[in-house]
């Protein structure tokens, strides 16, 4: 339901790409009616009640048995996942993940789809600021949402400027470089590999060497989530952000010299927010709580 809610929220910018957008579940008519006028969502909402469909594209949640959910209707459901068709029809992309409550938030899948880095500057997001001792490096962190929810993939933005004159190297320099590396960490937290620009390429006449460098300002992306230890269905939030650690390890060089390897540290708060939930799951939760064995 939150996914349908960021679809809505993303319809015309995707719309002004050139895409059109379309949500299939296996939900009634009359709830993806209901749901839709709640949330005021307009894009067309398909209901597939006996998930046919979704059964000839291979997408069924096996793991999940016809008896299972007693005050929730559980089977049926896909896992949840993303197409983008072409306009022949063709698929061009897909996203799905191996955990099945997983999926992009609408800024996220914006960048999937277009390849525009989310501007992350709503006002709502942390906006943090970092700078090496002599300000060769400096770093800023956004993120391309205004909270983090429980497993929707928000995108970590880490802009990179670099003062004019001087370069830092990239993966794949020789072993008398250090390349620079980003790595970000937190509880409750799940963080993807970042992604880094191509660098461009330097080459050392004297040495007879190329060496990849980043000589201008750039961008690293990363994908992040809010697992259950931070946010659990039908059980509200217990805290309303999270603190994380990102730090940029690199090694800063003019024309003539390198200075010494640095790593510039930006500590960052993100905040939290509960999903769109179904109606009940928190009846659902109470009662799966209270059923439970007492040494659980």
């Amino acid at each position: 339901m939150t996914q349908l809610v960021e679809l809505q929220r993303i319809h015309e910018q995707l719309d002004d790409a050139g895409y059109k957008v379309f949500a299939i579940s296996n939900d009634s008519v009359d709830r993806l009616s209901t749901f839709a006028a709640q949330h005021n969502v307009t894009i067309p909402l398909l209901s597939d009640e006996d998930s046919a469909v979704i059964r000839r594209f291979g997408i069924l949640n096996t793991l999940i048995e016809p008896h299972e959910g007693r005050s929730m209707k559980w089977y049926g459901i896909p896992f949840p996942g993303t197409y983008i068709v072409g306009a022949d029809g063709l698929i061009t992309d897909k996203i799905f993940d191996q955990h099945h409550a997983r999926r992009p938030s609408g800024n996220t899948l914006l960048h999937r789809v277009t390849g525009a880095i989310p501007p992350g500057d709503d006002g709502n997001t942390p906006l943090d600021a970092a700078a090496s001792a002599d300000s060769e490096v400096t770093a800023r962190v956004r993120l391309s949402d205004p909270h983090l929810r429980l497993e929707v993939i928000s995108t970590l933005i880490i802009d990179v400027q670099i003062a004019a004159g001087r370069h830092i190297y990239g993966d794949g320099a020789p072993d008398e470089f250090t390349p620079a590396r980003l790595t970000v960490t937190g509880d409750g937290i799940r963080c993807d590999p970042p992604h880094w620009p191509a660098p461009a390429t330097l080459t050392y006449q004297a040495l007879g060497i190329n060496v990849p460098v980043y000589s201008e300002n750039f961008t690293i992306t990363v994908p992040i989530t809010a697992t259950s230890s931070l946010n659990r269905l039908g059980h509200g939030l217990e805290r309303d952000a999270v603190d994380i650690q990102i730090s940029l390890t690199f090694q800063s060089c003019d024309d003539l010299s390198c200075s010494l390897p640095s790593t510039l540290a930006l500590p960052t708060r993100l905040p939290l927010a509960l999903l769109v939930e179904p109606a009940g799951l928190a009846t659902y939760a109470e009662r799966v709580r209270s059923e439970a064995p007492a040494d659980q």
